[in-house]
Order: C-alpha cells, then sequence, then structure tokens
C-alpha cells in the first residue's frame, strides 16, 4: 500500500504543480534575478541609485521567493495526506519517503507522469504545457541535470562497457558546413549509435528515461526540420544532445552572455564525459559512439584527451556560400523565436546559439569582431574566417578537414577515403551530398572576401580527399570557386 502512495503522491504533485502555474512564477523570479544582475554589473548606473533599487529588487524576490515556496508545500499537499491516512493504517509510508530508494521511485514516477501528461496534452503544437515544463525542469537547471546524471550512474555505471579506447566519431565545425549531412550518412551505417530525439528531454539519463519510455513510446512520421533545408527527421533520428552535459558540468566557464569561448575540461570532468558516452552506448552492440556538435570545436582537446583514438571530422564549405546559408539561417530562426518564444528556449538549453534572436558567436581569442550588423553578410563573412582560421591553428592528428565542395562534386572518391579515415569499411550510403551555389560577387567587403577565399584554399590541400581528381582540377584554379 505504501508503494502505491508513494506513486500516487508523485503523481499528485506534478497535476498540482502545474495547474498552479508554476512554470510562470519560476519565469517571473529568473526575470527578477536577470535585472538585478544587470543593475549590479553595470557600469552605467551610480552606486547610490544602485543603493536605491536594489532594496526594491530585494523585496520583489522575497515575495517572489515565498510565492514559490507557497506552492511548492500545496504540491506537496498530498503527501501530507497520503502520509495522514498511511499512519491511520499502520503503514510506514513516511520512512518510505525519506529513503533513498523512496526518493528515486518519487522522482522516477513524477517525471515519468509528466512525460505522459505532456505528451497526452499537445494540441496544434509540438510540445503542451506540461511537455514545456518538463522540458524546462530537466534542461533548464544544472543542479537537476547533475541529479539525473548521478542516478543514471549508480543505476546503470557499473554494467556498462569501458570506451576510452573506442574508435568514435566527431563531427563538428562552424553551422552550415554541411556537419549534419555528414553525421546522418555515417549514421546510415549502423556502425555507430548517437542520441537522438527519442532521448529528450533527459539526455543526461538515456537508460533511465529508455526503459520508462518504451512503455509509452510513440512513432512520429518524418517531417522537415526547422531549417527548412530538407533534411527528413523523426523520434529516431541522431541529434547535436550531447551538448546537455557540457552545459551541466562546465556551463559558466564557457557560455558567456554575448560568446562561446574555448574551454579546458578538467580530469574529473573528462572521466564524467567518458562515464555519459559509455551509459549511451550500454545497451547496444556498437561500441563506437557518434557525435555531431559544432560547439565541440571549442573544446578539440578536451574530446582528444577523453578518446585519443577517436576521430575528428570538421567540414567547411565556400566561405561566401556558408555565410549566405549562416545568415539566411539566422533571419529564419529571429522570426520563429517571435512566433514560438519556447523554440528560443529550447535552442538555448541545447546550447545553439548559431543563429537566431539569441545568437552567440565563438570568440576564440583576443579579437573581438568587427563586423556587428548580423544582418549584413559581411558580419558572417568574417565570423567564417575567425572560425576556421582558428581551426586551421589548432588541428592535430586526429583532426581531420572534410570539404563539403568535393563531397558534392567527387562524392565516390571522397567518401571512400572519409570511409577509410574512420574504419567504416566497404558502406557507401544513400544519402545524398548536393550543394547550391548563390551570386554573391557584389555582397560582400572584397579585403575580407579575398581573405575568407585564401584561407579556404589552404584549408582545400589539407582536407580529406586531396588527392582526388575533382580537388586537384580546383587547386590548380580550373575552377575558381567563390572569386
Amino acid at each position: 500500500m505504501d508503494w502505491f502512495f508513494l506513486i500516487l503522491g508523485s503523481v499528485c504533485f506534478v497535476e498540482i504543480f502545474v495547474r498552479l502555474n508554476s512554470l510562470a512564477q519560476i519565469k517571473a523570479l529568473n526575470g527578477i534575478l536577470r535585472k538585478v544582475r544587470r543593475v549590479i554589473t553595470s557600469s552605467h548606473i551610480s552606486d547610490h541609485w544602485k543603493e536605491m533599487v536594489l532594496p526594491s529588487y530585494a523585496w520583489q524576490l522575497f515575495k517572489q521567493s515565498l510565492l514559490i515556496f507557497v506552492i511548492l508545500v500545496g504540491s506537496c499537499s498530498g503527501f501530507l495526506i497520503l502520509g495522514v491516512i498511511s499512519s491511520l493504517l499502520g503503514g510506514r509510508f513516511v520512512d518510505l519517503s525519506a529513503s533513498v530508494i523512496g526518493v528515486v521511485v518519487c522522482t522516477v514516477s513524477a517525471l515519468a507522469y509528466a512525460a505522459l501528461r505532456g505528451r497526452s496534452s499537445k494540441s496544434g503544437s509540438d510540445y503542451g504545457a506540461a511537455s514545456k515544463l518538463l522540458h524546462q525542469i530537466s534542461l533548464g537547471s544544472p543542479f537537476v541535470g547533475e541529479a539525473l546524471f548521478d542516478i543514471e550512474k549508480s543505476l546503470y555505471l557499473s554494467k556498462s562497457k569501458q570506451t576510452t579506447d573506442g574508435h568514435h566519431v566527431f563531427v563538428c565545425g562552424l553551422a552550415r558546413a554541411g556537419t549534419t549531412v555528414l553525421m546522418r550518412r555515417l549514421y546510415e551505417s549502423k556502425q555507430f549509435v548517437s542520441l537522438t530525439y527519442r532521448d529528450m528531454p533527459f539526455v543526461l539519463s538515456p537508460n533511465l528515461w529508455r526503459s520508462l519510455n518504451r512503455f509509452s513510446a510513440k512513432s512520429k512520421e518524418l517531417e522537415e526540420r526547422a531549417h527548412g533545408d530538407g533534411l527528413l527527421v523523426d523520434f529516431d533520428s541522431p541529434e547535436a544532445l550531447e551538448e546537455v552535459f557540457w552545459k551541466t558540468k562546465c556551463g559558466a566557464d564557457y557560455i558567456l552572455d554575448n560568446s562561446l569561448i574555448p574551454m579546458a575540461a578538467d580530469e574529473e570532468t573528462i572521466q564524467d564525459f567518458r562515464n555519459y558516452v559509455s551509459l549511451i552506448l550500454k545497451d547496444h552492440e556498437s561500441p563506437r559512439y557518434l557525435s555531431k556538435n559544432n560547439n565541440n570545436i571549442i573544446r578539440l582537446r578536451s574530446i582528444s584527451k577523453a578518446f585519443p583514438k577517436a576521430t575528428i571530422l570538421i567540414p567547411f564549405r565556400q566561405p561566401d556560400q556558408q555565410a549566405y546559408s549562416l545568415m539566411r539561417q539566422h533571419q529564419r530562426f529571429k522570426e520563429l523565436h517571435v512566433t514560438d518564444p519556447f523554440s528560443k528556449k529550447y535552442m538555448g538549453w541545447l546550447v545553439h546559439h548559431e543563429f537566431g534572436s539569441d545568437h552567440r558567436p565563438f570568440i576564440l581569442g583576443k579579437k573581438e569582431l568587427t563586423q556587428q550588423d548580423q544582418d549584413n553578410l559581411n558580419y558572417w563573412l568574417e565570423l567564417w574566417l575567425y572560425t576556421y582560421s582558428y581551426i586551421a591553428e589548432h588541428a592535430a592528428d586526429t583532426i581531420h578537414l572534410v570539404c563539403y565542395e568535393t563531397l558534392c562534386d567527387d562524392g565516390a572518391q571522397v567518401w571512400k577515403e572519409v570511409a577509410e579515415l574512420v574504419q567504416l569499411g566497404d558502406h557507401t550510403g544513400t544519402l545524398a551530398f548536393s550543394g547550391s551555389h548563390h551570386q554573391l560577387d557584389d555582397s560582400f567587403d572584397e579585403s575580407l572576401l579575398k581573405d575568407a577565399n585564401s584561407l579556404y584554399d589552404e584549408l582545400r590541400t589539407r582536407a580529406v580527399g586531396q588527392n582526388s581528381d575533382t580537388h586537384r582540377s580546383r587547386a590548380e584554379g580550373s575552377l575558381d570557386y567563390g572569386k
């Protein structure tokens, strides 16, 4: 009976928590905290004015915190009532609730019910109110992420494989370089394991979530992803979700208010990342992990240190074409974030700041970007030059450049070399590499474009497939791209 009461109490907690509009109250508290932070850190506000305004904010914080406390107490009322009933019946509900196993069961039950409730409440939107709340709880707080990861390790790590010496593959680079299609082509071989949309939102507890989700597993028809680039996705499509791990463990080290900066993980974090990959691979036959995470370019050494035998593939495109694609996506997602504010939060939780209204560029050295207008092609061209200059300087033996144009034009030969590089065997794949070319000759600063094209030519000479016939002809100038 007490076990039943424990699960019932967890269900009651979720229902009351949702119905009391808790998410809105938590958002309001976060809004006040952001205002306080802006006031304290602003150099344009005098100390006298700060002393005047901060007591007002303190009072607002107190009232909002008290309201949230009352909501939490109210949400726990089901446990209080069930505890009284259990005591009258001679049960030990209170002792069970306070035990470690009781806390784990409560947590799992509440999360499972919230997930089921969220799916059943969806109407005309990809995410219902409960589903949004579930994402907010699981992805919006490093504390919750740490707790979920600790539970996952305690339950499954001892049963997982050792993966440090695995021949894993990490695909990364500046967005719109072909990273997704390259990763999908590798994934087609069925020789790799990746995180998929089905692992959302509990990406730090993949095995726990799979064990719960199997009772409500849903299918989804293939549909075009939000980028509008023709790539189709469903629940089982691989996606860049591992960044949640890095944000949870060391987000403050590299996520700034307006940029992302290079980071070096400490030994504990590197070991935890190995553990995380082991947990992802646990129930799969393949011992190889496949990652596509563009943010990994800011931690290349940490990835190589975690997995010395891993291969890192960094695609790149003709600079003017990639800059144009980046700006188009930036404008597309800015519009989306106006009509669908949740999509902005979702991208923020995954640290997807490549474009959109929360765009945060890579700042990879002391030099700042000189271009500031994000609706101007020169901004994105300078970002291309800045990013790939950094990559060119930090390339190591395990890092391999892949020119997307040669993949499109000499696909069979270049893919053969890629397959050999990552030990893929004779898998050819069916997903096609295709590109587009836009006439943009008069749209760029000439000096900036010249520098970018010069770097592009250098990268091509160092890329996989550099000995292909098409590549040689371009290097000799018979095909003069982007000039």
